[in-house]
């Protein structure tokens, strides 16, 4: 068992085929695979004293922050793995958090790590999807283009 660093969490990555990278603004191991989902803004692994901190940013419509924050407790319980919250702050649009923890105090395997990972991405996949599919999230506009014949 070991207490996954930073670098043995993106050797970990590597060696899972997990396309990952650092980027200089924070120190977050970035996972690209729900980054570059629409109205995902950052998906990110922490490696913290405690534990591993997976937490995924989707940014919310304006007008779907009422609806959201009372469909916060549905999410909660129907992915009990993740905590489910909204973040508003004045500088910003609102966004829903996802987040999901592993404790590492006791040491970890590759094959926990990677039970951890993979579920996570998975299910944050399933509440992005819902979460388009109810409205909630600020997608960007598509352009349709106008046929007209003279």
């Amino acid at each position: 068992m070991n207490i996954p660093s930073s670098e043995m969490v993106m050797r970990w990555l590597q060696s899972a085929r997990i396309e990952h990278y650092v980027c200089d603004q924070c120190h977050g191991i970035h996972i690209v695979s729900l980054q570059s989902v629409d109205g995902v803004q950052e998906s990110r692994v922490f490696v913290e004293e405690e534990g591993l901190l997976f937490s995924t940013e989707l940014e919310l419509r304006p007008s779907a922050l009422l609806p959201m924050v009372a469909d916060v407790g549905r999410l909660n319980m129907q992915y009990p793995s993740l905590k489910v919250f909204v973040d508003v702050t004045d500088d910003s649009l609102p966004r829903l958090v996802v987040g999901h923890t592993v404790f590492t105090k006791a040491g970890l395997s590759l094959e926990q790590f990677m039970l951890f990972v993979n579920s996570t991405i998975a299910t944050t996949h399933e509440v992005v999807a819902e979460c388009e599919r109810l409205g909630y999230l600020n997608l960007p506009e598509i352009e349709v283009g106008t046929n007209s014949v003279h």
